[in-house]
């Protein structure tokens, strides 16, 4: 299998297991070039000899967000054409049709958290802790952090976590269903390869027709209801 070779991700594969770990250390900030090497990885994503996808972050920390001071100093139109490409590739890969799988193992806020809700399954070191932060600095989530949080957690419990910009445990979001498991911090790579592999002993097909069916079951509406919140993000930010 061919790997690109890209700066803000250092990409991996173990037996038909793709690991893409954002590399801007020591915070994982999402820059521009993220979203653009991420589109990159497309074709990559659909290869038949991929079976699963891992996002991780470098280090002792999954992402701490979008990188607010990069973004700031563009141009608003540029600004938003950023987002829009990145709710795209968080999209597209949402709707994949084999298993992606968040191994947060640290930090994971603002568009960190995004990107591990466009993922099917998250699983989290007892370490880390999580929050969409971005109300406490006059912005939004502009990710499709606000949409797929309800989706995830009930409108209730997303609203109370977004508006109050709280930052919760790991064992905290394993409560309210933000995560499906917890997994000690020194085994915790290891826990995930075991369970990720675990999950792949079912049936290729099945597991297809099932992540198929899960993203039917999302609202009509979800693009829509995604970009209306990219917006409301460039608007905000440019005015802070």
């Amino acid at each position: 299998m061919q790997l690109p070779q890209t700066n803000s991700l250092e990409i991996n594969s173990e037996g038909g297991i793709l690991i893409l770990s954002i590399n801007s250390p020591p915070n994982n900030y999402l820059a521009a070039d993220f979203f653009k090497e991420l589109h990159e990885c497309r074709d990559l994503f659909l290869s038949p000899e991929v079976a699963a996808i891992i996002f991780t972050g470098k280090g002792n920390v999954f992402s701490k967000g979008v990188d607010l001071q990069e973004l700031g100093a563009l141009p608003s139109e540029i600004d938003q054409s950023i987002l829009k490409f990145g709710n795209k590739i968080f999209t597209f890969i949402s709707h994949l049709k084999k298993p992606v799988i968040a191994a947060i193992n640290g930090p994971c806020f603002g568009g960190g958290l995004e990107l591990a809700l466009s993922c099917h399954i998250r699983l989290c070191s007892e370490k880390a802790r999580l929050g969409l932060p971005e109300l406490s600095i006059g912005i939004i989530p502009g990710l499709g952090g606000i949409y797929r949080l309800i989706q995830v957690m009930g409108e209730a419990k997303a609203l109370e976590m977004i508006l109050l910009g709280d930052m919760i445990s790991a064992s905290r979001a394993l409560e309210v269903n933000l995560v499906n498991r917890v997994f000690p911090k020194k085994e915790f790579f290891n826990k995930v390869m075991i369970f990720v592999k675990t999950l792949l002993t079912a049936r290729k097909a099945a597991i297809e027709k099932v992540l198929m069916l899960a993203a039917m079951s999302r609202t009509a509406n979800e693009e829509e209801n995604i970009q209306m919140a990219a917006e409301s993000f460039t608007q905000l930010i440019s005015k802070s």
